[in-house]
């Protein structure tokens, strides 16, 4: 079920949220009400309402198998109202897109007409539109309104994804109308990866995004509809794994010796020595994975193309096996049909499910109280960043206020840095951060005040000023931080506890208030993994503020070969160097 989303009509934009780097509003057919919005309410541009979900509903429908599914305001759109148009478009309006319906019929199709349902209250939740949109809650959605809090979330990079554990596996990609091939995916297990960002007990499934708009859901257990694909699965207990499968050849099939009628591409390396009707022999079994390499290379990043289309497949995408596996089939679009295996609607086709150019996970349903975040970052900023979020139903707990969740602190009650009797995790004046490059985390701990805002970030990251940037690697990032309630003027020292050794001959930088990369001498410079800084707000070296407001704020990081050196070190021979190295 090969799917390529196509905006019809009312359709607002992409089905998800994307930055103002990014495509804000995927267009298509004409499509003009995104700009009619954002033309009303201009600093809506990337935010969630930037979106399809604004005037689109998801629900029940009956797909063309006959069969009764769900789907969010995407695929609910495309199984009603149809890629040829032959539903009614109305069907997959909410409250908030009827109204704009009628109003633009009085109006005309502009932003007047969205401005003349501002004092409505479309979606009957007690609020008006207007106050929906200020609010960042959708205006079509009773569940959705002024006064939740935003969902939790984490940030994953591609050196943390790697750093997870990686799993390969050789499988079939079976399509139902572009073409067949057989591949080795590598990625992290995608139980894994929601196990990591702390997946609540209450959690049923999950949606994957990306940034051409399409959305697709995947239930975490085992249900018998060949359509959905599962996460969990292959794991000690589990009363349901995926299958085996079988390696089917026919010559037929080939697309190497038959290009003008052959539909599967066995052309990938992986393919090499195996046999017709062999099995399949997958270490740990076939998984549903977050991969990032395909043949053991990193898959080419997507890109809209000329027709507005996905092309490319990476920096992530989300592969599942077939749950009922089959031969590579003809493609439905195929005139010949008289060949060894044709086109079966009924067959498992998986590749359709396996979305490209994953930038976004929620994880359902949304605790109560909670509304989706607001991602004003994601979507081809995340693709060319090489990240990915989570959020939703996972575990929100900061303990220590210092926005770093629990489930990346961690929470071994028997780690106290200062020996307060305070564990780390919930002591404010520690956090204890992942960096970018993998699963390692670094502490921090401040002699004074409390930390706040915590993150760590790659050098590169889109935040981070770049000119006049040391020709240094950052093997550990960026830390970016906020020191707070300090009595203005203060002094305060920070200890940086790194994974590992530091070298003797390392150095650290910040970026100061002017965006200048400054050195700061640091203290401890013995060869462990101990340094300490001297910050003193208002003071313009070390406090990137510049203000002696009562908290330092400072985002730097320990520097150690030249980027020029490093890459002609055998010890950091690729891309993921780590001496032991985007979020926010």
């Amino acid at each position: 079920m090969k799917r390529n989303v196509m905006i019809f009509g009312l359709l607002l934009v992409i089905c998800v949220c994307w930055g103002v780097e990014a495509f804000a509003a995927y267009h298509h057919e004409g499509e003009s009400d995104s700009d009619n919005f954002l033309t009303a309410y201009p600093s809506k541009l990337g935010t969630k309402l930037d979106s399809c979900n604004l005037c689109h509903k998801g629900g029940e429908y009956v797909n063309e198998k006959d069969k009764l599914v769900y789907g969010g305001s995407c695929q609910y759109c495309h199984g009603t109202y149809g890629y040829d148009g032959h539903g009614d478009i109305e069907a997959t309006l909410n409250a908030y897109g009827v109204a704009y319906k009628v109003s633009y019929g009085v109006n005309g199709r502009n932003a007047t007409a969205v401005k003349a349902i501002n004092t409505a209250d479309s979606d009957e939740d007690g609020y008006t539109n207007a106050a929906e949109i200020a609010a960042n809650t959708y205006p079509g959605n009773a569940d959705d309104y002024p006064g939740l809090t935003q969902a939790p979330y984490r940030i994953y990079t591609m050196g943390q994804l790697e750093a997870l554990g990686a799993h390969t596996q050789f499988m079939l990609m079976n399509t139902s109308r572009s073409g067949d091939f057989y591949a080795e995916y590598t990625g992290v297990p995608m139980r894994t990866l929601l196990d990591d960002a702390g997946i609540l007990e209450g959690a049923t499934g999950i949606w994957v995004y990306a940034p051409d708009g399409w959305g697709q859901t995947h239930p975490l257990d085992y249900v018998e509809d060949v359509e959905y694909y599962h996460v969990y699965g292959n794991m000690p207990g589990e009363s349901y794994q995926y299958p085996p499968a079988t390696y089917y050849w026919d010559e037929m099939a080939d697309i190497a010796l038959n290009p003008d009628s052959g539909w599967c591409d066995y052309s990938a390396p992986s393919c090499t020595g195996r046999s017709p009707g062999s099995s399949i022999a997958v270490s740990g079994g076939l998984k549903a994975i977050l991969a990032y390499k395909r043949e053991g290379a990193y898959m080419d990043a997507g890109v809209l193309n000329d027709e507005n289309s996905l092309d490319g497949e990476g920096p992530f995408r989300v592969v599942v096996p077939q749950k009922d596996p089959n031969a590579p089939d003809q493609s439905s679009k195929s005139g010949d049909q008289d060949v060894k295996w044709p086109y079966v609607e009924a067959w498992d086709h998986n590749a359709g499910s396996c979305s490209r150019s994953a930038t976004i996970i929620k994880v359902e349903p949304l605790p109560e109280g909670m509304t989706d975040i607001d991602i004003y970052e994601a979507g081809w900023a995340y693709v060319d960043q090489k990240k990915i979020i989570v959020y939703g139903a996972i575990d929100g707990t900061d303990s220590n206020g210092n926005g770093i969740l629990d489930s990346e602190e961690g929470t071994d009650a028997t780690k106290d840095f200062d020996g307060d009797g305070t564990p780390d995790y919930q002591d404010s004046d520690t956090a204890s951060v992942r960096h970018p490059n993998g699963v390692e985390n670094v502490l921090l701990h401040t002699s004074d005040g409390n930390l706040a805002a915590v993150s760590c970030v790659a050098d590169d990251d889109p935040s981070v000023p770049q000119t006049g940037k040391p020709d240094q690697t950052f093997p550990y990032g960026l830390n970016k931080f906020q020191i707070t309630d300090l009595t203005p003027g203060a002094t305060v020292t920070l200890q940086i506890q790194f994974p590992a050794a530091v070298p003797t001959t390392a150095k650290y930088y910040k970026v100061n208030a002017l965006g200048t990369w400054i050195e700061v001498p640091f203290g401890s410079n013995d060869g462990d993994a101990l340094i300490s800084l001297t910050l003193t707000d208002g003071d313009a070296a070390t406090d990137g503020d510049n203000a002696a407001d009562g908290t330092i704020t400072d985002p730097g990081g320990i520097a150690t070969l030249s980027t020029s050196d490093s890459s002609e070190s055998s010890s950091s021979s690729d891309d993921n160097f780590c001496f032991i190295s985007s979020m926010f």
